[in-house]
C-alpha cells in the first residue's frame, strides 16, 4: 500500500507542479501582452479581450476587481470570455485634442494724424501818396488820409477796416489767426488808384505781413494832360510857320521865274 500510495502523491505533485507553471505561464503572457488602453473621445476605457484571457487576470493588471469589471459590463457567473469581446474597464476623461498655437494678426501700426497748427500773427497795411505814380513807395511819398482799407476772412467775414490817417507806419491788424485773408483799400475823393487794390494774403503763426497800396492825385493827372495839350499847341504852331514860310519861298521863285529874259531860260 505504501508504493501506492507514495506513487499518488508523487503524480499530485507533479500535477500541481504543472498547473501552477501553466498559470505562471498564463499570467507572465497576459502581463507581458497588456496594455492598459486609453480613453475614448467619450471618456470610456475600453479593453478588447485577447486569446487566452480569463477574468480574474484582465482584473488584477487592469487594478479593478471581478466584480466591478463583472457590474460595468453586465457580466453573469458562468460567462465566457470571448477574444475581440470589449470590456467597459471604468470612465476616464476624453482625450483632449492637441491645440495649435493661436497665431495672432500682426498688428498694423498707423501714423498718428499730424495735430493742426494753430496761431495769429500781424497784417500791416499802408495807403500812401504816389506822387510819381510809378507804384513804388518812394522816399519822401507820405501816408494818405481819408482811405479805407479792410481785412477780411475767404468766407467774406470781416476781420477788421480801418479809415487811413497821417501815420507813416500805417494800420497794424494783430492777433490774426492763420489762415487765408483778402486785403482790400479804398483811395480817397479826387485819387486814382496806382496798385492793386486787392491782395490775397497767407498768415502762419507768428507772421507779419507788410501791405502796401498806392494812390495819386486826379490833379496830377490833369496837369500832366494839359501839358501834352500845350506841347500839341506849339507843334501845330511851328508846322503852320513852316507851311507859311514854304508857301513864301515858292510864290518868290514864281515871280522870279517870271521876269526873267527868255534867253536866260
Amino acid at each position: 500500500m505504501w508504493p501506492i500510495r507514495s506513487g499518488l502523491i508523487l503524480l499530485a505533485a507533479v500535477g500541481s507542479l504543472a498547473l501552477a507553471a501553466s498559470l505562471a505561464s498564463a499570467e507572465g503572457s497576459s502581463q507581458t501582452s497588456f496594455v492598459t488602453p486609453t480613453p475614448g473621445p467619450d471618456g470610456k476605457i475600453i479593453y478588447i479581450v485577447q486569446d487566452g484571457d480569463v477574468l480574474w487576470t484582465i482584473a488584477a493588471l487592469s487594478g479593478k476587481s471581478v466584480e466591478e469589471i463583472m457590474a460595468l459590463n453586465g457580466l453573469q457567473p458562468g460567462d465566457y470570455l470571448t477574444p475581440g469581446m470589449q470590456l467597459l474597464l471604468g470612465l476616464g476623461g476624453p482625450v483632449l485634442p492637441t491645440l495649435a498655437p493661436e497665431t495672432r494678426p500682426t498688428a498694423t501700426l498707423v501714423p498718428p494724424t499730424p495735430t493742426p497748427v494753430f496761431g495769429s500773427g500781424e497784417i500791416c497795411v499802408v495807403l500812401f501818396n504816389d506822387v510819381n505814380g510809378n507804384a513804388v513807395l518812394d522816399e519822401g511819398e507820405l501816408p494818405l488820409s481819408g482811405g479805407e482799407i479792410s481785412i477780411s476772412e475767404l468766407s467774406g467775414t470781416l476781420a477788421g477796416e480801418h479809415t487811413t490817417d497821417d501815420n507813416p507806419e500805417g494800420r497794424c491788424f494783430l492777433d490774426l489767426l492763420n489762415g487765408d485773408y483778402n486785403v482790400g483799400a479804398a483811395a480817397p475823393a479826387d485819387y486814382n488808384p496806382t496798385t492793386a487794390m486787392n491782395v490775397p494774403v497767407r498768415l502762419a503763426p507768428g507772421d507779419i505781413q507788410h501791405i502796401e497800396f498806392g494812390a495819386q492825385a486826379s490833379s496830377a493827372l490833369s496837369r500832366g494832360s494839359g501839358n501834352d495839350g500845350l506841347r500839341s499847341t506849339w507843334l501845330g504852331a511851328a508846322g503852320a510857320v513852316l507851311l507859311l514860310a514854304a508857301g513864301g519861298l515858292g510864290y518868290l521863285a514864281l515871280r522870279y521865274n517870271r521876269r526873267s529874259p527868255l534867253g536866260l531860260r
